[in-house]
């Protein structure tokens, strides 16, 4: 799988701090390989929102939001849960 970004999510990614960056570098690193394997994903903790739209976890307050084209998985947003509430009553 490839990983595509969303230009809200690189504005967004530019405000956390270092710390929160690294760790969602991890999180996105990890996230292509896992998708879809339960047992491998446990870690980064990613869940359907609702059909083709999920969220997984870079720390306990960051969440990453993103959907599924064919072999890619764009991501759209990062943030706290408030943040990825907002993009998911948005997103359509």
């Amino acid at each position: 799988m490839k990983v595509a970004l969303a230009p809200q999510f690189i504005r967004r990614y530019a405000v956390l701090s270092k710390t929160e960056r690294e760790l969602c570098d991890a999180a996105v690193e990890a996230l292509p390989a896992a998708f879809g394997h339960p047992h491998r994903h446990a870690g980064l903790g990613v869940r359907a929102l609702r059909r083709g739209v999920y969220e997984c976890r870079a720390t306990l307050s960051v969440r990453i939001g993103f959907t599924r084209h064919g072999d890619t998985l764009l991501l759209h947003t990062v943030g706290n849960h408030d943040t990825i509430r907002t993009w998911l009553r948005s997103y359509s």
